[in-house]
């Protein structure tokens, strides 16, 4: 009986560890009717409302029962609702982040940059065995302009919470200027401005990023004074003097090299008394996880030249050696994959 017992037991336990590893191997199966329905526009065309299986096949040009397999799939996957095989709806997860009413909480943006990024870890085996990216960096990094706002889009997504958690962090009282270096969407610093009106803000990147940086502005009643500056951060000379500078996931995509030059004439950007920040998706120390900060890895790995994710204690030593002092950490909350470094110019 004992016997028959433990037998049991033992074949309770690999039942679950083959379940374990299906569901990791079977997971771009539901990533994949996920992103299929992101391009086919489908959560736009139903938005809060309800539209039948012709309609959505005129307006995406599908023969009907073509489309109806894929939406059929989305309904299994409780990403669409439907009675019926001819009407369907939003689920209330999908109505309250991939809807176009959604605002703010809209998250389609980001999707679509992993959807990007599911071709070149496709060959995640030839990037370990060639040490070179599996895509053209340069479409990563934005290789025409539309591109490159959905890019910054995804960033202002994956942004939006993380930069109002930020602003609770980060102390900018005595800060009266702030330099947001590859400021992306510039969605850090507008928190950060929303909290403190008397900081002016100065947003740098490439000057096609910066276009969507405006947009993004918009949705911001800043106070603040805004300034922009279009310029590459590796090459371009930085203008003028802050009280505090902002690198936000960013180095990541650089390596250790650049990483370092960069901190080290970012040094001269900071007024005496003022601070640089380093906020990233930190691995830990031991390089070992935490999950997100992993997969960035390997995505650096897939679409940046040198690129590799990076742990707090190396980015400290990067900024000690560069002249910064008083290095202090700070993790934020457990739901925040962002932590950042802080070091101060004496």
């Amino acid at each position: 009986m004992i016997v028959d017992t433990l037998a049991a037991a033992t074949d309770q336990q690999l039942k679950k560890r083959q379940i374990e590893v299906l569901s990791l191997a079977e997971g771009f199966l539901q990533s994949s009717v996920l992103f299929a329905l992101l391009r086919l526009r489908i959560f736009e065309l139903i938005d809060s409302g309800s539209r039948s299986l012709e309609e959505l096949a005129t307006e995406v040009q599908a023969r009907p029962e073509t489309l109806a397999r894929l939406l059929n799939a989305g309904v299994a996957l409780k990403l669409l609702v439907s009675s019926d095989g001819v009407a369907y709806r939003l689920s209330p997860a999908c109505l309250a982040v991939l809807s176009p009413s959604s605002g703010e909480q809209y998250l389609g943006d980001w999707i679509r940059s992993l959807d990007y990024f599911c071709g070149p870890l496709q060959r995640l085996d030839d990037a370990v065995l060639h040490s070179a990216p599996t895509a053209d960096p340069s479409v990563h990094l934005g290789g025409d302009r539309e591109s490159t706002r959905s890019f910054a889009l995804s960033m202002h997504n994956y942004a939006t919470l993380r930069g109002r958690e930020l602003a609770d962090f980060l102390d900018t009282s005595g800060c009266a200027s702030i330099l947001d270096l590859g400021c992306g969407p510039g969605t850090y610093a507008f928190h950060l401005g929303m909290r403190n009106s008397g900081l002016e803000l100065s947003l740098a990147d490439h000057a096609v990023v910066l276009e969507t940086a405006r947009e993004v502005q918009e949705r911001f009643p800043l106070k603040n004074r805004v300034r922009y500056l279009p310029l590459d951060a590796l090459r371009d000379e930085i203008p003028g003097t802050y009280d505090l500078v902002l690198v936000s996931n960013m180095l990541h995509g650089l390596g250790e090299e650049t990483s370092r030059a960069l901190l080290k004439r970012l040094y001269r950007s900071v007024n005496p008394g003022g601070s640089l920040v380093v906020q990233a998706q930190y691995l830990r120390d031991d390089r070992l996880g935490n999950r997100w900060p992993v997969f960035l890895d390997l995505i650096q790995l897939c679409v940046t030249d040198k690129g590799r994710n990076h742990a707090p204690k190396e980015t400290r030593q990067w900024l000690e050696d560069a002249g910064f002092r008083n290095v202090e950490y700070c993790a934020m909350t457990l739901m925040n994959t962002n932590s950042y470094l802080r070091g101060y110019k004496i």
